[in-house]
């Protein structure tokens, strides 16, 4: 029951925050500042790929049992490294526009495994 009504609590400041159904927030309405949602689970990042407006922060949420990680490719343009505890949420906020390739550090590496794309106009 919990669950449930956590799962519609993200739903509902997805809807606030980017006036979309969409429950992973695909951007579409989306203000610039708009949290937009990731989810890890089955030892993958969803979407996989994602393009949001430059200033946008991406909160990734783990619902997987086990920990994983946000990193960032070389070359990407940027740095991170943020540990996902299972169950739990981390966020990076992106200002500069560009394409960032992430991978968990654990599960993939760049490009393969466990990884994803954002891209920032």
């Amino acid at each position: 029951m919990h669950v449930k009504r956590v799962a519609a609590a993200l739903g509902l400041v997805t809807l606030a925050a980017c006036g979309t159904s969409d429950p992973y927030g695909s951007g579409s309405g989306c203000t610039p500042t708009a949290i937009q949602v990731c989810s890890v689970g089955g030892v993958a990042f969803s979407p996989v790929t994602r393009t949001v407006a430059s200033g946008t922060t991406i909160t990734w949420i783990n619902g997987d049992g086990v920990t994983h990680s946000v990193t960032n490719d070389p070359g990407s343009g940027e740095t991170f490294n943020l540990s996902l505890g299972s169950g739990g949420t981390v966020t990076h906020q992106f200002n500069t526009p560009g394409t960032y390739n992430y991978h968990c550090s654990f599960h993939g590496s760049p490009g393969a495994g466990m990884h994803g794309t954002i891209t920032v106009n």
